[in-house]
């Protein structure tokens, strides 16, 4: 009987050291590098709007811009 009382009172003891460890805290750091900037060049149209105004109302004309990006 007091083999068994001993063993269980071990066993307890075991249970409860290994359930109190806490786990440790992972931290994770994120370095971030900018970017090389981007240079957009844009050549302004010749001709750019067009407004008519006659009886009829209001006319708008534009031209389609070519837009090139290089790195």
């Amino acid at each position: 009987m007091k083999k068994i009382i001993g063993f269980l009172s071990l066993v307890i003891v075991v249970t409860m050291l290994s359930c109190t460890e806490k786990p440790a805290k992972v931290t994770k750091e994120v370095i971030v590098v900018p970017g090389t900037p981007v240079i957009i060049v844009k050549d302004p149209p010749e001709k750019g709007t067009t407004i008519t105004f006659d009886k009829n109302g209001v006319k708008v004309e534009t031209k389609k811009t070519d837009v090139t990006i290089k790195n």
